[in-house]
């Protein structure tokens, strides 16, 4: 059984669409969106072509390549520290996600039954590493100049004017709240709910007497959403 036999034709059709990129190569594809559990399904676990592991390792490395290029185009007074902090939040896990939703990337990741039974499809992990695998199946399928294009429009309302307090809004918050006295932003995990494959956090941030919550799938990107919050709290 090939991996091609686990996904309908039309879903590789719409992600190819949506990347607006059609791949010569089409088993290079397949093998991007080829979730590891499909090992259990081949004879050798030698075979390593079998899923996406070998190009998610590649792809980090392209996108990563593309965004620092792009944003030391696109901001030419920023110092070395302000482009570190916007290509951490352009390339980390919640912007991955975000560009897999997009594309509605999760409906043609492959599979086996029990990993989309233990949620495996929406979780993030998932996500993130297909979209990593899906980038470099372009860059092998086509050139780098041709990734450079799929990855800037993909990216584009994120690089057209990333908010530097959105993105690194944890440290915004510790600067804004030095400027208050001698205070500091207190972060407290408060819930975790879900699956252990695509859990939810809700994390709650305290500065003085205000409190305000962020959630998301890791602690980290609950802290930001909960600093963010409170950002906008204490400006108005």
């Amino acid at each position: 059984m090939t991996n091609k036999q686990f996904i309908p034709l039309e879903k590789i059709a719409a992600l190819q669409n949506a990347l607006g990129y059609n791949f010569k190569d089409q088993s290079i594809l397949i093998q991007a969106l080829s979730h590891p559990s499909l090992r259990q399904h081949v004879a050798s676990s030698d075979d390593v072509t079998i899923d996406n592991e070998r190009l998610e390792l590649l792809g980090d490395s392209v996108i990563g390549f593309i965004i620092t290029e792009l944003i030391y185009k696109n901001f030419s007074n920023y110092n070395e520290g302000k482009l570190a902090t916007i290509k951490s939040h352009l390339v980390c896990k919640d912007m991955l996600c975000q560009i897999g939703i997009k594309i509605n990337l999760s409906e043609a990741i492959i599979m086996t039954h029990g990993e989309e039974v233990s949620g495996g499809r929406h979780n993030p992990n998932n996500i993130e590493n297909a979209v990593e695998a899906v980038m470099a199946a372009i860059y092998l399928d086509s050139d780098i100049m041709t990734v450079a294009r799929v990855i800037k429009e993909l990216w584009h309302e994120y690089l057209s004017a990333p908010d530097l307090a959105t993105s690194d809004a944890k440290s915004a918050l510790q600067e804004l709240v030095q400027t208050m006295g001698p205070f500091r932003p207190i972060y407290e995990v408060i819930s975790r709910s879900g699956s252990a494959h695509a859990p939810l956090f809700v994390v709650e941030v305290k500065v003085k007497d205000y409190k305000q919550s962020g959630s998301g799938h890791s602690i980290k990107a609950a802290e930001k959403e909960a600093a963010k919050k409170m950002l906008e709290a204490l400006k108005q």
